[in-house]
């Protein structure tokens, strides 16, 4: 296999790589996210928030969101994927209309996302949430 094949077959992996990460986050269970990310994760939230460091903080982020939500619909955007051998950057756009309580938003956002390739899987390194 050339080395264009190659890059195109990692942009299939890390793309249903992240379709399987938002269908497992909005079935509830964010537990099984564990999977998905490097032990060393690092998310780095909008704005001002501070960076979330580690696998278990970052699913807790994501249990505290379905916890808190009832996502009505989540509709991703194609993701662009940029593959440098052992390192992938994938960036996408999204709607989410969600509720919490008696309130109901309705947002869109992003997300860039590092994958580094361990042991033949492909695993988040980093997130960022775009505005």
């Amino acid at each position: 296999m050339n080395t264009e094949d190659q890059i195109t077959e990692a942009a299939h992996e890390i793309r249903d790589l992240i379709d399987n990460i938002n269908r497992t986050w909005l079935k509830g269970d964010p537990a099984d996210l564990e999977m998905f990310f490097h032990p060393d994760v690092v998310i780095q939230p909008p704005g001002d928030s501070p960076r979330v460091h580690g696998r278990d903080p970052c699913i807790a982020s994501y249990e505290a969101f379905v916890t808190d939500a009832h996502v009505r619909q989540f509709s991703p955007g194609d993701a662009e994927i940029d593959v440098f051998g052992d390192t992938a950057v994938a960036t996408y756009r999204y709607r989410v209309v969600y509720q919490i309580a008696d309130d109901t938003y309705d947002e869109t956002g992003g997300e860039l996302l590092v994958f580094l390739r361990r042991e033949e899987r492909w695993l988040v390194a980093w997130r960022t949430m775009l505005a």
